[in-house]
């Protein structure tokens, strides 16, 4: 609480001109939802499996349905990865942008930055991810296509408490 009040203070005496740089309380303060931290937290943990080579640990948080099999890939290795943006895609679903270096080792040589959106769905009570979309953008995924495009990918279970948790918040506001 002592925190909130020095940004706030803080953020009353800064200059206008780091105000319209974006350096406000606001951004400071902006959250992202539960789901789409818990998602990408999942998302970290698949990406570095992937990166020690350790399957077994990539599998288990692969959705049962997808067709990933990135153990499979033998000429092109991930490297590193760098969160870009990440959004709900409805209750159940998360779509996150990275951008991903990859060695390639026919080439030998190393790609950096290549865009790539994660898909991930809550399954089984817990997120596991889905699907990934080389080349493509966050941009041009729309909400539509991934409920379209994967239905039945997220569980009854996670389906009711996300309206559960819509209900609540709307009695709120």
């Amino acid at each position: 609480m002592v925190a909130v009040a020095v940004l706030i203070l803080a953020a009353a005496l800064e200059p206008t001109a780091e105000r319209q740089r974006g350096d406000s309380v606001q951004v400071l303060l902006r959250e992202e939802s539960p789901d789409v931290f818990l998602a990408k937290a999942t998302l970290q943990q698949y990406l570095s499996r992937i990166v020690r080579r350790d399957w077994d640990g990539v599998k288990r948080l692969t959705h049962p349905k997808a067709r990933l099999a990135p153990w499979s890939q033998r000429n092109d290795e991930l490297k590193t990865f760098e969160f870009k943006e990440a959004r709900s895609a409805g209750p159940g679903a998360v779509v996150i942008e990275l951008a991903e270096d990859i060695y390639h080792r026919d080439a030998q040589e190393m790609s950096t930055g290549d865009p790539a959106v994660y898909f991930l769905f809550k399954s089984r009570g817990a997120w596991l991810v889905g699907d990934r979309k080389p080349g493509a953008r966050l941009s041009t995924v729309s909400n539509d296509s991934v409920r379209s495009g994967y239905p039945g990918w997220v569980d009854h279970q996670a389906l009711a408490q996300a309206r559960r948790s819509d209900r609540l918040s709307a009695k709120h506001r």
